[in-house]
């Protein structure tokens, strides 16, 4: 199996946030490759990116962990697209945004670290109203991610999960209305696509998971 042509994933920032339980398809570290059922360019280029940002994290798993630890959103991109190369590719060539990028990747850790949280778990360690951990970071879509998680976190974690185009997002996507109506800043808006928001909701349900597991296991050891 061939690509017809190069799929251009590189997006203008529209498709980032910007300021003013279904059953679900794990990926497989191979490589990405095009998806056999029909899409449109857009959602076919979102599910290969998928399939490439946990290609990625799978073969350079501790470089992806050092760099997720990095201290600002540049230095985490400029890390990360370091490490793309051809080897996740079945065939063809990728270009790509570095924030989509890091989305791809925190998505990619989110369901290798935690897809196999039960929702008694995921219970144990999401935050109520008013806990700490309603914020991961000061970043503004983050902020917007976490308040979204925390609003809806079985939603959230749904559409992270889920693979593109399909009923599983929808359904997620239904169950995120009003979290991301209530989550807006008063007088501010946002234009929201799938890709950026499944990128900005990745990376703040991977953040609040570790801070939250991380907190119970300190608790516990007192």
């Amino acid at each position: 199996m061939t690509m017809g042509r190069p799929l251009a994933l590189a997006l203008v920032a529209a498709c980032w946030v910007l300021p003013a339980s279904g059953q679900y398809n794990l990926p497989t570290p191979n490589a990405a490759v095009p998806p056999s059922r029909p899409l449109s360019e857009v959602d076919q280029s979102r599910e290969m990116l998928n399939q490439y940002g946990y290609c990625v994290m799978i073969q350079n798993f501790g470089s992806t962990r050092r760099a997720l630890a990095l201290p600002d959103d540049a230095a985490v991109e400029r890390a990360l697209m370091k490490l793309t190369t051809n080897d996740c590719l079945f065939a063809g060539q990728l270009k790509m945004s570095p924030a989509l990028l890091r989305g791809a990747v925190y998505r990619a850790m989110y369901i290798h670290d935690f897809s196999y949280l039960s929702q008694t778990m995921r219970a144990a360690v999401t935050p109520a109203s008013g806990q700490p951990g309603e914020e991961v970071d000061a970043a503004p879509s983050t902020m917007f991610g976490g308040c979204v998680a925390k609003l809806a976190p079985t939603a959230t974690r749904d559409f992270v999960m889920a693979s593109a185009a399909t009923p599983e997002e929808n359904k997620a996507l239904a169950g995120l209305a009003s979290a991301l109506a209530d989550c807006l800043p008063p007088k501010q808006e946002m234009r929201l696509s799938r890709w950026g928001l499944q990128a900005t909701l990745a990376e703040a349900v991977y953040k609040r998971t570790v801070a939250q597991i991380d907190k119970t296991k300190a608790l516990g050891a007192k």
